[in-house]
């Protein structure tokens, strides 16, 4: 069988090895390496799987090696690969097993960006159980948060390297086998823990925290107002356009400082803002269309007697008058100006809220 394992992996591993057994190959559950009979790396695979059983009575697990191998994987790796069991599990052989294993678990897909990286770290986790989830997911016991092993919950394991130092070799690994960038669609299945409620409100609080408010509320729900959060964060951090929630804005939240609103930005006069931002333009223009209708309205109230003798104003106007009833022609004008005082002060509110949100920047 090929032993040769390409850079990127190797560097995968290392890290891997460096969190499940410090140590290094020899290494047996619980550093009881000491109590063989003889090193592991001078042991045959076949040995090493016999002996599984008596070590998960004595030492309370069966795993060994720098990748921490279990006796059942040895078994179907034996299988998988073809091996006759005669092999030692010296170095070479445990990252020889060790690089099935990551291609097992989509190493390849990683590199050609038909993976995620949260997708392969779940992957990652499901292999390793001293390795962390990189975003919220379904544990093998319970749903579990960022930074958890996958199997948290069962008394026994949990998550022994922050998921920062993960993405970070994640990262390392994908520049060492020369693809730094994905060059085919990304699975979407694979990246369904993206998306999940407790990851969108973790998003949702993370933009909130740096500034932009424009994201509202945190309740888990990718709405418009998160999409507009995470345009603007994109925007301002150099991320493609777009409203979704992938690795890059996930890693580039966990490193944004705070919102920087330019001077200019919050100095900006109400007219350069009405340019910018339609919503305080609409309020300004019902403001202002209000006020008239309000001001017209109070004047005919007031001169509803005289307008109402002009012959060609009384022909338009009598008909309505007649469809009042005894209802007099100032009072409908001064029900209109009070109608038109409110829609008036409920837009120059808006006008100011937008004025004042794209200034401190909530508003782009």
């Amino acid at each position: 069988m090929d032993k040769n394992v390409p850079v990127g992996a190797a560097m995968l591993l290392d890290f891997i090895g460096s969190i499940e057994a410090p140590h290094g190959y020899n290494t047996v559950y619980g550093n009881n390496q000491a109590k063989l009979p003889k090193p592991l790396t001078k042991m045959t695979i076949d040995e090493v799987i016999a002996a599984g059983s008596g070590w998960t009575k004595r030492f309370g697990s069966s795993a060994c090696g720098k990748l921490q191998f279990m006796k059942a994987t040895l078994l179907r790796l034996k299988k998988v690969l073809g091996l006759t069991g005669k092999e030692l599990l010296d170095g070479p052989m445990q990252e020889a097993l060790g690089y099935q294993l990551l291609k097992e678990r989509g190493f390849a897909e990683f590199l050609a960006g038909r993976r995620s990286r949260v997708a392969f770290g779940v992957a990652l986790a499901q292999e390793w159980a001293s390795f962390p989830v990189l975003a919220a997911t379904k544990g093998q016991k319970r749903k579990i948060v960022r930074g958890q092993s996958f199997y948290a919950g069962d008394g026994l394991n949990k998550s022994l390297v922050a998921p920062e130092r993960v993405e970070a070799m994640l990262d390392k690994v994908k520049i060492a086998a020369g693809r730094t960038a994905p060059v085919a669609p990304v699975d979407q299945a694979a990246t369904a823990p993206d998306t999940d409620k407790d990851t969108v409100a973790r998003v949702q609080q993370q933009l909130k925290d740096l500034g932009y408010t424009e994201v509202g509320g945190v309740d888990g729900k990718a709405g418009d107002f998160t999409a507009a959060a995470i345009r603007a964060f994109r925007s301002d951090n150099g991320l493609p356009d777009g409203d979704g929630i992938d690795d890059d804005l996930l890693l580039a939240l966990q490193k944004a400082k705070p919102r920087s609103i330019p001077a200019a930005r919050a100095d900006a006069p109400a007219d350069v803002v009405r340019d910018k931002v339609p919503e305080v333009r609409t309020n300004w223009l019902t403001k202002v269309g209000a006020f008239f209708t309000g001001i017209i309205a109070l004047v005919g109230s007031f001169f509803d007697g005289i307008i109402g003798n002009l012959g060609a104003a009384s022909g338009y106007i009598q008909p309505v008058k007649d469809a009042a009833g005894d209802v007099p022609g100032w009072v409908w004008m001064l029900a209109i100006a009070a109608v038109a005082g409110g829609l008036f002060l409920i837009a120059r509110h808006g006008e100011a809220k937008g004025v004042e949100a794209f200034k401190r920047g909530a508003r782009r």
